[in-house]
């Protein structure tokens, strides 16, 4: 069996990743009952206490497969950041990034930042060649944090992700460790691209 991966505390300007506590409690509770968070992820709904203090001693044991982090920004919790092991082994390893931002913190760059630290791990300490991140497609805000470090914009596929049962057309971009960490465009000109994916896509989430 493979040796649990750390998960070690990251700091970056403004924001900060640490491995989550029971003290995150309350605030996984409140993003996981948000109208957002159940519109675009499949965190089970009704959600319950229960089924946070469950996600929460899932998410502080450390795994051979997952580095997951609570985002914290101003000395709170901003949401969580995991990256997740993918295919390929040793020189080839690779993994995907999936995050969820607290109600509270969404516009206040706290996912720009904690994307950034991310990357830099998977990059670094983790040695992966390439990153992937997907979303269904018409969730554009999950979308800006990855422009904003780099990711390409993202192709279109169809029925790419199984939402709540339902296989949804899905946007896919993958970073590597040699690509600029910038934007390839302006967010207007991006933006505008995901809209018309929007509107050709025949199972939009």
């Amino acid at each position: 069996m493979s040796d649990a991966l750390e998960i070690p505390v990251l700091t970056g300007p403004g924001v900060s990743l640490r491995p989550h506590t029971m003290d995150d409690l309350g605030p996984v509770l409140e993003r996981c009952i948000d109208p957002e968070t159940v519109r675009w992820t499949t965190v089970p709904t009704p959600y319950s206490k229960e089924m946070a203090k469950e996600y929460l001693a899932e998410m502080i044991e450390p795994s051979p497969d997952r580095v997951s982090w609570a985002i914290e920004k101003d000395g709170a919790y901003a949401g969580t950041i995991d990256l997740r092991s993918g295919g390929g082994e040793g020189k080839h390893a690779s993994g995907d990034v999936g995050y969820v931002t607290h109600p509270r913190t969404r516009g206040r760059g706290a996912m720009t930042g904690a994307v950034a630290l991310a990357l830099d791990h998977a990059f670094g300490s983790l040695g992966w060649e390439l990153l992937v991140w997907q979303a269904n497609v018409g969730n554009v805000a999950s979308y800006k944090p990855m422009w904003r470090n780099g990711f390409p914009l993202p192709l279109a596929v169809p029925a790419l992700l199984n939402h709540r049962g339902v296989m949804r057309d899905g946007w896919h971009s993958v970073l590597e460790p040699g690509m600029a960490r910038v934007p390839a465009q302006t967010w207007n000109e991006a933006h505008a691209a995901l809209l018309v994916d929007v509107e050709m896509a025949r199972r939009p989430g």
